[in-house]
């Protein structure tokens, strides 16, 4: 199941936590709320967990 975590901390840092994606899609994901919350994209600090190098299986070849 996919869901999206977000923590905010006393501090004001808040952190985004995209759960049960594969590949780049946690990043289109969670792109409006991390815009929103950090206010630029040179602000968002992103950390990859290994789901986001995984691939769905499907790949694409040439046939002659």
């Amino acid at each position: 199941m996919k869901k999206i975590v977000i923590e905010f901390n006393p501090d004001g840092v808040s952190k985004i936590d995209a759960q049960g994606f594969q590949g780049q899609s946690c990043a289109l994901a969670t792109r409006e709320l991390e815009l929103a919350l950090g206010g630029s994209p040179t602000d968002v600090d992103r950390k990859p967990k290994p789901d986001f190098y995984a691939t769905t299986g499907n790949t694409n070849s040439l046939r002659n």
